[in-house]
């Protein structure tokens, strides 16, 4: 039977052997949450439960690509059907898949992607309401931002249905309530449209499973009966909507594991970086809070960057993991969790430094970010040793590729999005294009001019 590896430290191992009941494994970046979350799995496994019946999620796909392979991994020889290792709409289609027919649904139902949806818009776009929506001669600019708008609304758990009732409350001379219930109305066109395609966008794929769970008791227990525990990785970026989603999976069982970093949220969703938390204390008052300690893979140096980064962000919750007033959920009960974890002694790296630039604009940012990776390489720094990090290659990354290229360094741009930033492959699409359409004109320019 699969154990525990060797080498975690006694915290970590609490977390993997924890008995039963909902728990949640709390630290920063680097302290191993992930890891104790494959552990787990196996250690679960060897106490009898089938891989089968474990359900593991993620934030992406690619997350769960890796999570699936680490379990994999961790799960040695034995024998084993298709892991359950997916995103929470990914869970939220297979569920509503299995229960067709309690959810009313055509059992080939179709996700729809955000392209997909901006394209059956634009195409019915004279049967949209839009009197108080100026489309400013760009429809597919202003249907995305309709798009990102109920992509918001629905996160938050909100249906069409209940925004239409909400805007229909509102005063008549109140600042922008026609527009809300144009909003409302676009909202149900969306929706509806879809329908009539055969396809759900992720939002609606996370409610219908929430609803199906809410009012259909037995389908909630059959649920739980075939998925005894669930494990959520990065738990805190969960939207409310997937949250509540979860919930709902372990309800009957309360077997639910999440690891969850109170510094780091990434989705841009309402509420602070400890909401979800809390509504866990308030969901399971017994919930086990188990606290990893600092960063394992992180010199003090680095940490205090880090640290200084974050705080001016959200003070109040900035490891705020005391009680809310009234709040009776025990506080951490492993690891080293009595001073902050800037604190406690890390193993520092030999040489190096951290430094801050406050630039003015994204152009002011790129330009000190090449002058930098100059200064490097006049120094003598090898190209290859020099990575710059972005948080949008396609954004800020081509801003730094031009920085870069004016001062003729070399450079690659690495990513998803950075493949069509190469000239060769640009030049490939080019033709491409021109087989397809030969009165493409920025295909013909780019096909004449390029070797």
């Amino acid at each position: 039977m699969p154990v525990p590896s060797e080498g975690l430290t006694s915290a970590q191992a609490r977390a993997v052997r924890h008995e039963g009941g909902p728990l949640a494994i709390v630290a920063g970046a680097g302290a191993g949450k992930t890891r104790v979350l494959v552990e787990r799995f196996a250690w679960l496994v060897g106490q009898g439960v089938a891989p089968e019946a474990i359900v593991v999620l993620a934030l992406s796909a690619p997350a769960a690509d890796e999570l699936r392979v680490a379990v994999e991994t961790a799960l040695g020889a034995r024998a084993f059907d298709e892991l359950a290792v997916t995103t929470v709409p990914g869970l939220a289609l297979r569920l509503l898949r299995d229960e067709a027919l309690e959810a009313a649904l055509d059992p080939f139902v179709l996700p729809a992607t955000p392209a997909d949806r901006l394209a059956l818009l634009l195409e019915r776009v004279d049967e949209l309401p839009l009197a108080r929506h100026d489309l400013a001669g760009n429809p597919a600019a202003a249907l995305s931002r309709i798009l990102a708008r109920i992509d918001r609304s629905k996160d938050e758990g909100v249906t069409a249905t209940a925004y239409a009732a909400w805007a229909a409350g509102l005063a008549d001379d109140a600042e922008g309530a026609q527009r809300e219930r144009e909003f409302a109305g676009l909202y149900a066109a969306h929706d509806r449209m879809l329908a009539e395609r055969g396809a759900l966008d992720t939002g609606d794929l996370v409610l219908r499973a929430h609803a199906l769970l809410v009012d259909r008791p037995h389908v909630r227990a059959r649920t739980a009966g075939r998925w005894a525990h669930v494990l959520v990785d990065d738990h805190q970026d969960l939207t409310r909507a997937q949250a509540r989603l979860v919930a709902g999976l372990v309800a009957e069982h309360g077997n639910l594991t999440v690891t969850f970093d109170p510094d780091q949220r990434l989705a841009a969703t309402a509420g602070s970086a400890l909401g979800n938390l809390r509504t866990l204390r308030g969901l399971w008052p017994e919930l086990t809070e188990v606290g990893l300690g600092p960063s394992l893979r992180m010199p003090e140096r680095i940490a205090r960057a880090a640290e200084a980064i974050v705080a001016p962000l959200d003070p109040a919750d900035r490891r705020s993991l005391a009680p809310e007033p009234g709040e009776t959920a025990p506080r951490l009960v492993g690891g080293d969790h009595g001073p902050s974890a800037l604190e406690r002694p890390r193993p520092e790296a030999a040489g190096g430094d951290v430094r801050f630039w406050r630039c003015s604009s994204e152009r002011a940012q790129a330009q000190a970010t090449a002058a930098e990776v100059e200064r490097l390489v006049r120094h003598g720094v090898a190209h290859e040793r020099i990575g710059v990090l972005v948080r949008s290659v396609r954004g800020e990354g081509q801003a730094i590729a031009v920085a870069l290229e004016e001062r003729a360094i070399p450079h690659r741009l690495l990513g998803a999005a950075a493949l069509f930033a190469q000239a060769e492959v640009r030049d490939v699409l080019a033709w491409l294009r021109l087989l397809v359409d030969p009165g493409d004109a920025a295909a013909v320019v780019r096909a004449l001019v390029r070797p």
